[in-house]
């Protein structure tokens, strides 16, 4: 009989194995910057002190397969010139600055790595009622 491992989940085995990589790690940071800047700027409150790791976002290991550096660079240089924007505009105007940076995320991640787009979303600041 033939072997049907392909559709077996990862053991618990494989799964304390699994390395997870630099730029793995890095968007995880970015995801806890952005839960963190969201709070601040809706409570009136001074940004986090600026996160300078995240320009290793295009020199980082990536996870084997997963990035394009054609694709993938673009968007990054977007998302780094939009945080250097957040940081340099009124404060009056962060909310918009921080739903255009996490438009960049959620627009590279529709072209690279699809998974996060759903928590990404939700790091959007709520409507205000002008």
């Amino acid at each position: 009989p033939a072997e049907e491992k392909s559709s077996a989940p990862p053991s618990i085995a494989e799964l304390a194995d699994h390395k997870v990589s630099p730029l793995a790690q890095l968007m995880r940071d970015m995801t806890a910057f952005a839960d963190s800047t969201k709070q601040h700027i809706s409570r009136g409150e001074e940004l986090l002190p600026f996160p300078t790791a995240f320009k290793d976002m295009v020199t980082v290991e990536s996870t084997p397969g997963m990035v394009d550096h054609r694709t993938f660079d673009p968007f990054a240089f977007s998302y780094l010139h939009q945080l250097d924007s957040l940081y340099n505009v009124v404060p009056a105007q962060r909310q918009q600055a921080f739903d255009e940076l996490i438009q960049y995320c959620a627009a590279c991640h529709g072209q690279v790595c699809p998974g996060p787009l759903v928590r990404i979303k939700k790091l959007r600041m709520p409507a205000s009622a002008e």
